[in-house]
């Protein structure tokens, strides 16, 4: 029979066993990190136009629609300028398009700014970019940093002297790739351009009768997307696997405000872009309601890879939305600079008011290279103002209404210039660059 000294020690070791078990158990699980990551982005895609943000004049989004009811859906995400390179260089880098050296379609992303996928390489992940943007191809532009592989090396054109290729002519390696890289950590950038003009050459949608050329490309596009989650279940990815959809800017069709395409454009027909995003630990499928921007894409990626932020980001994590908080940043900002007027327009929303200012650089010089330069209080400065809470349309300007808007949502937009109009220096284009860039409908 064991003694008492031995009985009482075996008693305080089942107590501290105990003890032991209790504190495992009290413990919260290691928070869900993701092994593999898709970032899909699709060139000139309104929000408005797919099903699950309520479009009903044709089935243009089926597979999105379908992939929304096991996906979270952000309502209310826009994009901080409404053309390609500065858009899409907000969202690789965390900082605004001012800051990185993203002015125009005809600037690209400084080499001191670390990009996603550079976050991403640093960690041992596999990285790679499909893309059919002739501009987010080469090396002016910057988006191939941190990229171990960047498919196709150059864009064969569908019309001699434009940026777009078919995704179709990338599709097939992208499902070899991810085949070839399904039991590694990876980072996968697609970029499908097809709803952008000129016409996708293999869409059969557009003779299809009845069918929008928009819509048609939509619907192209959308099956194309489809197809990529197929793979991504056949292949078994789930446990570890985030993915991201969304768009660098949509598209106005001259109903809402009398203009035509994107780039020229500043009102939520283009500001406003889908954002869905699906991964465990997500929670229940559900609708975001809070302003979003794309730029908060760029912490909330990394945060879910476990990666390390730079700490002067501009991005904020989107992850507390999942757990019901509310988004911390009071205020969204847009620009799109150097109009060929000189001028640049410039805008700032928080959950009820939008304010747009067109104002002229500084330099008075249209052609110039160096960073953008302004200030409000300019007498030309021409002011446009919006409750959007009430008219998401943009189709009452208030400007003369509410005085005190105006004032305080410029004072917020001027304290931003300060903080982002010290860019990098925009370094000179050969003429065979700016020629190229007029041939694809860039000033440069």
């Amino acid at each position: 029979m064991p003694s008492r000294t031995a009985l009482v020690a075996i008693a305080v070791a089942l107590t501290l066993l105990a003890g032991a078990i209790v504190m495992l158990r009290a413990r919260p699980a290691s928070p869900w990190r993701a092994r593999q990551v898709v970032l899909i982005t699709i060139d000139t895609l309104r929000a408005s136009r797919l099903g699950l943000y309520g479009y009903r004049t044709q089935p243009t989004s089926p597979n999105l629609d379908a992939w929304a009811r096991s996906a979270v859906v952000f309502d209310r995400a826009t994009a901080p300028t409404p053309w390609t390179v500065p858009s899409l260089g907000a969202l690789h880098t965390g900082r605004y398009p001012a800051e990185v050296g993203t002015y125009t379609n005809g600037d690209g992303i400084h080499p001191d700014f670390t990009t996603l996928a550079e976050l991403f390489r640093a960690q041992g992940f596999a990285t790679a970019s499909f893309n059919t943007h002739a501009l987010l191809i080469g090396a002016r532009g910057g988006f191939r940093q941190g990229f171990d592989t960047v498919y196709p090396s150059q864009i064969t054109p569908i019309v001699e002297g434009e940026h777009k290729m078919p995704f179709a002519a990338t599709e097939p390696p992208l499902m070899e790739w991810l085949a070839a890289h399904a039991q590694q950590p990876f980072f996968v950038w697609v970029h499908n351009m097809d709803p952008h003009l000129p016409r996708t050459t293999g869409n059969p949608y557009l003779a299809a009768t009845g069918w929008h050329r928009y819509d048609a490309e939509v619907r192209w596009m959308d099956e194309a997307v489809g197809r990529i989650l197929a793979k991504l279940r056949d292949l078994g990815l789930g446990e570890d696997l985030l993915v991201v959809f969304t768009a660098d800017h949509g598209e106005a069709f001259g109903d809402e405000h009398g203009l035509v395409g994107h780039q020229d454009v500043m009102y939520d027909e283009v500001l406003r872009v889908p954002l869905l995003m699906a991964f465990p630990g997500m929670g229940e499928p559900r609708r975001i309601a809070e302003p979003v921007d794309l730029i908060d894409l760029y912490a909330t990626i990394a945060e879910l890879g476990g990666l390390p932020v730079p700490a002067d980001t501009r991005s904020e994590s989107l992850v507390p939305l999942f757990a019901g908080a509310q988004h911390r940043a009071p205020y969204a900002y847009h620009a799109r600079y150097f109009f060929e007027d000189g001028r640049h327009w410039l805008a700032v929303r928080d959950r009820e008011w939008k304010l747009l200012a067109r104002t002229p650089d500084l330099d008075r010089a249209p052609r110039h290279r160096n960073a953008p330069r302004w200030v409000l209080e300019e007498p030309k400065t021409y002011f446009e103002l919006y409750r959007i809470a009430d008219d998401p349309g943009e189709q009452h300007d208030l400007y003369e209404q509410h005085p005190e808007q105006v004032a305080r949502l410029s004072e917020v937009l001027e304290k931003w210039g300060d903080s982002v109009a010290q860019g990098p220096t925009r370094p000179e284009l050969d003429d065979a660059t700016q020629e190229a860039l007029r041939a694809l409908g860039y000033e440069p």
